[in-house]
């Protein structure tokens, strides 16, 4: 288990209904922060393990407002965006480090990023409901940074870099219409974008970037009909 200390702080302005602007603070300190790191045994693989200490801090900034309330001929649209900015890090393993500095490795580490915890989040939305015909549209846009995704490793004298996840973006779509009190229709498009993604080795030990893998996940659409009612 990990045991964590949070600190926020938050301020909100409302100007009317259904705006906000709002800017936070952050900070959480982890102790035995559970990590993903690689293993060589012939074969690569990912596992977790407890690492001393750690912590993740950073800014949110947030808009939202509600369009119809300046001009009545977009009531029910709602447009906003929310940008976060993160900085982490967790301390090796004193094992990890002391392995990382042997002079048939040299490279030394003792403190890296923590995993899944991204640069940066984007997120640009936009929301239409009209409850008088039934009708939501949901567009949702959103740009994740480079991310961890496994820790560096060490396998017969040879080192092995970290694995980061490239800055990608994601474009959904999400459209209901309601057809009386039981039935609802509705159509999702999701990863609209279709982006890249990429998954590199990096370390300031191997120099650029070399990349590990890079694939499309490709454009999800799905339809579903909605039927209810109470007995």
């Amino acid at each position: 288990m990990s045991a964590l200390e949070n600190y926020d702080l938050r301020l909100d302005y409302v100007p009317y209904a259904g705006g906000l602007v709002s800017t936070s603070w952050f900070r959480k300190e982890v102790k035995d922060p559970i990590e993903y790191v690689q293993k060589v045994v012939g074969f690569t693989y990912t596992t977790a393990e407890n690492y001393p200490e750690g912590f993740l801090t950073g800014y949110e900034f947030e808009v939202r407002q509600d369009i119809g309330h300046f001009w009545d001929s977009f009531e029910g649209v709602s447009v906003g965006a929310n940008a976060t900015f993160i900085d982490s890090q967790v301390t090796l393993p004193a094992d990890e480090a002391a392995g990382f500095a042997a002079p048939n490795i040299n490279a030394p580490i003792t403190t890296r990023d923590m995993t899944n915890a991204p640069e940066h989040l984007y997120n640009f939305y936009s929301t239409y409901d009209l409850p008088s015909t039934e009708t939501q549209v949901a567009l949702f846009y959103t740009v994740q940074g480079d991310t961890l995704v496994e820790g560096a490793t060490q396998s017969h004298g040879n080192f092995v870099p970290s694995v980061y996840a490239r800055e990608y973006d994601t474009l959904n779509l999400s459209i209901s219409q309601g057809f009386g009190k039981y039935v609802k229709l509705q159509l999702q498009a999701k990863n609209l974008t279709n982006p890249r993604i990429e998954e590199v080795y990096r370390s300031p030990y191997i120099g650029d970037d070399v990349t590990k893998t890079s694939y499309t996940k490709g454009i999800e659409y799905s339809l579903g009909l909605t039927v209810s009612f109470a007995l």
